[in-house]
């Protein structure tokens, strides 16, 4: 017959130890991924300009973009020479998606961009109007 003896103290250290292990990795790897954090910019404060449905676009276009938050937003449109510039919408949005109608025709045919310009950021695309 064999007994199989189990030393209840050296298992409640070796449980102990293990424990205290997890919990120094744990808290080094919290260290770790907030360091890595540390250089990276909030996006709070960013839009999402979409491109447009109709391109090259004719009459009434509608721009769409998406915003994490209530911000001031400032859309306008300029020629590839940037001579030319037309102020769309200049004003606060709400947060979520938000559409903004355009007449093209008070627009000559041709290749222009559209804008989208907070405190954090400037986005814009290339579009064309064929009237």
């Amino acid at each position: 017959m064999v007994f199989l003896a189990i030393n209840l103290s050296r298992t409640i250290a070796n449980f102990a130890w293990g424990t205290l292990i997890l919990i120094v990795f744990i808290i080094l790897y919290r260290l770790l991924i907030r360091r890595m954090k540390k250089g990276r910019m909030s996006t709070e404060g960013f839009l999402v300009l979409h491109s447009l449905e109709e391109d090259p676009a004719r009459g009434e276009v509608k721009f769409y973009m998406e915003l994490s938050n209530d911000l001031h937003v400032k859309l306008t449109i300029y020629d590839t020479a940037n001579t030319m510039q037309k102020i769309v919408k200049d004003e606060l949005l709400t947060k979520g998606g938000n559409i903004i109608p355009f007449d093209t025709t008070q627009l000559e045919n041709g290749t222009y961009y559209y804008e989208a310009k907070t405190d954090v950021q400037k986005t814009s695309k290339k579009f064309e109007i064929k009237n």
